[in-house]
């Protein structure tokens, strides 16, 4: 009988892959973000700063993830930042293009720290391995989102 743990471990790198290939938009829409919104150099950097500032929170929801099941939060979060990158061309300012992109920041923290336990648990003897195709999906996705969107903008 086949191991059921490595179909779960497909599904997590996929939905990694789904999560990772939205939050990697930032980069190639920055240009056309700053003439847009008419913003210098400095307020472009500060969405970056928006995005990845939620990850210095990490250690405090690893403590919250071992609390409580973040399983439905680790379903929504690839949606949830699917959305807000979707929507950062429709961003009618800056301060609602910040809060958008620190709301993305909170999904990824949602979505990154519980999945490695849920790899670890469904292939407790394939750790490596389980990790491997996790790390693979996010790679893919900041690999190929970058193109993506730029097919699509240009």
């Amino acid at each position: 009988m086949k191991n059921p743990g490595y179909g779960k471990i497909y599904a997590i790198s996929f939905g990694h892959f789904v999560h990772d290939i939205y939050t990697s938009f930032l980069a190639p829409v920055l240009p056309v973000l700053i003439e847009r919104l008419q913003i210098n150099y400095t307020l472009a950097a500060l969405l970056t700063v928006a995005q990845r500032f939620p990850s210095l929170f990490n250690a405090p929801a690893g403590l919250l993830a071992d609390k409580i099941s973040f399983r439905y939060a680790v379903i929504a979060a690839p949606t949830v930042s699917g959305i807000l990158m979707s929507l950062l061309g429709i961003a009618p300012n800056y301060i609602v293009l910040l809060m958008m992109l620190f709301g993305v920041g909170i999904s990824a923290v949602i979505f990154h720290i519980p999945t490695p336990v849920m790899i670890k648990k469904a292939l407790p003897d394939k750790i490596g391995f389980g990790m491997s195709m996790y790390m693979l999906g996010g790679e893919l996705a900041r690999t190929l989102g970058p193109l993506i969107i730029l097919a699509a903008i240009s």
